[in-house]
């Protein structure tokens, strides 16, 4: 599995930094950023300092030991991105969980297709193809493809079938097909 896979995989804890509306979505907090956001309530300014340099310098050394990472709504989508195809248990900064599914507008939240460029397609036999993808997810056809080959280069749209399954549609015509790497 890819580095960048097996890391979120591992993540006991992911800020996510969203923009207007993340205060509205009430995802669970950890407990280190809602220390950090008590320093607010002091009063005093000398306290409230401190209390906000050290909060900080805890939340940065949980970063420095892989602890927490923070990411914005651009890396977070390039996250989700690059883990489409993938099997994962319902994770809130991914999209998933029962509270998403109940808020408005949750559909923009979950990906439910990518179109890709192909960059490189290998036959696998009986009309089957491992496809590898330019950010280098790979795919297999479990369908045999039985109109044009894929080729380096060619446009590819995946998207989220039923029960869990997926389409891949090359050069207007679609087949089922799995994540594998």
């Amino acid at each position: 599995m890819k580095a960048h896979h097996a890391m979120i995989m591992a993540l006991p804890l992911c800020l996510v930094a969203t923009g207007t509306g993340a205060a509205e979505r009430q995802q669970p907090r950890a407990e280190i950023f809602t220390d950090l956001l008590k320093c607010r309530e002091i009063s005093e300014d000398k306290a409230r300092l401190d209390c906000y340099d050290r909060q900080v310098g805890a939340m940065d050394s949980a970063a420095q030991r892989d602890e927490v990472v923070v990411l914005d709504k651009t890396e977070l989508n390039k996250t989700r991105r690059t883990l489409f195809g993938f099997s994962f248990p319902k994770l809130p900064f991914l999209g998933g969980g029962d509270e998403d599914e109940k808020k408005e507008g949750a559909e923009a939240d979950a990906m439910t297709q990518i179109e890709a460029t192909i960059a490189s397609a290998k036959n696998v036999g009986n009309g089957k193809w491992l496809i590898t993808l330019e950010d280098g997810a790979e795919w297999m056809t479990t369908e045999a493809v039985t109109y044009r080959d894929p080729k380096p280069g060619m446009t590819i749209e995946i998207k989220r079938a039923s029960m869990g399954s997926f389409m891949i549609k090359i050069a207007g015509r679609a087949v089922r097909a799995k994540r594998v790497g």
